[in-house]
């Protein structure tokens, strides 16, 4: 699917949702700061699991529920598969971009899960949020361990936020026991 073929269909999608959004890019973290905090559903989609040197695909995951509360330094995140409570920070000083899977991986898991995955860049998040030419969206991240029935899992999610109801990005878990990594494409909506 063609890049404006994907920002149109995931502006179409979001219409009736978000209504009279605040978009994201021009906002500032003190706004988003007040905007942010509340329920969200946070679907996880298609991903790779990586042990060793072999690379295989993982079908979309599970749908749950986030709560992004205010806290005395900025906002914290609990739920969303994690137990816990973690910081939620803005990325200021550098920026991450999202790190899709190879061609290969996208093919396999097509041909294994009968879903085509459809991943988003940084370049067309941007323009979903209204940004400027090479300015990208308010980017936020947060980072813990907690244990899963297979163990430690020491985790990162990196998010997008295109506005008040819409965050994409990445969430990453390393699995200490398995010697593994897990990325999933993840969506918060509300």
């Amino acid at each position: 699917m063609t890049t404006w073929m994907k920002i149109a269909a995931l502006s179409m999608a979001l219409m009736p949702v978000a209504g009279q959004s605040v978009w994201a890019c021009g906002a500032s973290s003190e706004e988003l700061v007040l905007t942010l905090p509340g329920e969200w559903e946070v679907s996880n989609g298609f991903g790779t699991l990586t042990i060793g040197q072999r690379t295989i695909p993982l079908p979309a995951g599970n749908v749950d529920v986030a709560q992004i509360v205010p806290t005395a330094d900025g906002m914290a995140v609990t739920g969303g598969g994690a137990p816990g409570t973690y910081a939620l920070t803005f990325v200021e000083d550098a920026r991450f971009v999202l790190d899709a899977p190879s061609q290969a991986i996208l093919d396999e898991g097509e041909a294994w899960f009968d879903d085509k995955p459809n991943i988003f860049t940084e370049d067309e998040l941007a323009v979903l949020a209204g940004c400027a030419d090479g300015q990208l969206p308010p980017q936020l991240r947060a980072a813990g361990q907690y244990q899963d029935p297979e163990g430690t899992v020491e985790f990162s999610l990196y998010l997008f936020v295109v506005s008040e109801t819409l965050m994409y990005g990445v969430v990453s878990g390393e699995l200490k026991t398995m010697n593994g990594t897990a990325k999933r494409v993840t969506r918060w909506l509300r």
